[in-house]
């Protein structure tokens, strides 16, 4: 028995509950070490599902040698209203689609 085909909805909340408490922005290594996650993971997880949630500033000219990602001010206002982060997602997938 494998995984289950798709994303995996608890390792999107370990990842937005770790840049919640970061509203600075946390490096992609520390981001991935406070999650308990694979950076390989989060990297996936941060360029796909939860790029509209998400910015990423990539330091380094040709290859990025750090890269940091911090939640949207949207999202921390939606947070800060006491919006969970499932209605969130569901917003923002939305407006991307």
């Amino acid at each position: 028995m494998g995984r289950k085909p798709g994303v995996d909805t608890k390792k999107i909340e370990g990842i937005l509950l770790v840049l919640a408490g970061a509203p600075e922005g946390l490096w992609l290594r520390r981001l991935a070490r406070e999650a308990k996650l694979s950076t390989t993971t989060v990297t996936k997880y941060i360029s796909g599902p939860l790029q509209p949630l998400v910015d990423t500033v990539n330091l380094g000219d040709e290859k990025p040698f750090l890269r940091v990602v911090r939640l949207k001010t949207a999202v921390f206002q939606k947070l800060q209203e006491g919006q969970s982060i499932g209605d969130i997602l569901r917003v923002f997938e939305l407006i991307e689609k």
